[in-house]
């Protein structure tokens, strides 16, 4: 078996193999932060397309660990013994190093690409393209815990591992990481090596800063939602329309808080086979709780759990509802623009109590 990967190995060498080329930079592809650990994050060009991302939560931590040169020479070592020659080179490459405190540990995870794709030029014998980079990310992990770090980790997506032999001969990338850190901490509108604050740094090749909205990390935001419905009250069906206002005081939690207006809108129908509108407005406060995004530490606010609020009457005409009258509601079930809710009117605290059924649709 040995002897025929070797033949088919040399068959395949009579086409030369050209190294993948990333375009552009990671952190600025959609959802790109949340692939990589920690809530800040600095990415620094290494030449040729070979980019180096450092993820961490805490300033102090990235200038803790910035002799990653040393790291990567253990890791050039260590993974000399164990790479595998006979696979085909234009396979993918994950390597995981966990450095504990007494050993390391190296993972290695191959990719297979979907598809042999090959490069022509006149007069010259085709290439055989690569187009996945090979990846090494680099874990620091504690005496009390053996999983992977949620806090701090460095990436090389590079060509191939190959290549992080070379950079280390041409000079390794210290340096470049010692002046992302000089350029956080010479940042002028925030200090950014405050914990309580989040980046994103892109240094270029000729090691220029580019920081993208840095600030708070649990900074607050609002968010708006209006809606329309048609509810179940007093056996009868209530067209409404509704609007919230939220505020999220923080992205690593889970909750919202929200105040919101719903105005419902009665036909009784007259003698002369006409219909005579009331309307009842309500006025209303609640809070909103929500899913963790898979694989991060943040919520994903699109991922609804439930909701719970009070509200009371502002507004009233027809006989449909006292002045006194308090209204409980909850939302049971969200698919995006679609909800649920389930409400109880009661005059006064649980006297006279009216369940009801909404359905809406909004944000």
């Amino acid at each position: 078996m040995r002897l025929f990967c070797l033949f088919t190995v040399l068959l395949l060498s009579t086409a030369e193999i050209a190294l993948s080329q990333s375009t552009g930079n990671h952190l600025t592809e959609p959802g790109a932060r949340r692939k990589f650990i920690g809530i800040s994050h600095v990415e620094i060009d290494l030449g040729q397309r070979n980019t180096m991302i450092i993820g961490f939560d805490q300033y102090v931590q990235a200038r803790a660990h910035q002799n990653i040169d040393s790291v990567l020479r253990l890791f050039v070592a260590d993974y000399r013994k164990v790479e595998d020659t006979i696979l085909t080179p234009t396979r993918a490459i994950h390597a995981l190093l966990k450095l504990n405190a007494d050993n390391r540990d190296l993972a290695v995870r191959y990719t297979p690409q979907p598809a042999t794709s090959f490069r022509f030029r006149d007069g010259e014998n085709p290439v055989e393209v690569k187009t996945q980079q090979d990846t090494l990310q680099i874990a620091w992990v504690s005496a009390t815990t053996k999983a992977i770090p949620t806090d701090f980790a460095v990436y090389l997506m590079v060509n191939s591992l190959q290549d992080i032999n070379r950079l280390l001969n041409s000079g390794g990338v210290n340096s470049k990481v010692q002046q992302a850190l000089e350029s956080i901490r010479q940042y002028k509108q925030h200090d950014l090596t405050n914990p309580r604050y989040a980046l994103t740094l892109m240094q270029s090749f000729d090691n220029k800063p580019t920081f993208r909205n840095p600030g708070l990390k649990g900074e607050p935001f609002l968010s708006f939602h209006p809606g329309i419905g048609v509810g179940l009250i007093r056996n009868q069906w209530v067209p409404s329309f509704n609007v919230d206002l939220e505020i999220v005081p923080n992205r690593f939690q889970q909750v919202g808080y929200f105040v919101g207006y719903t105005s419902n809108f009665f036909f009784q129908p007259l003698a002369d086979n006409s219909f005579q509108t009331f309307r009842n407005d309500f006025v209303h406060a609640g809070v909103s709780f929500y899913r963790k995004d898979k694989g991060s530490r943040t919520t994903n606010f699109n991922r609804h759990i439930a909701s719970f609020y009070v509200g009371v009457p502002v507004y009233r005409s027809g006989n449909y509802f006292d002045s006194n009258t308090i209204k409980l509601g909850s939302t049971v079930y969200q698919n995006w623009l679609f909800k649920v809710q389930t409400e109880v009117y009661m005059n006064g605290f649980f006297k006279k109590v009216i369940p009801s059924l909404r359905l809406v649709v909004g944000f």
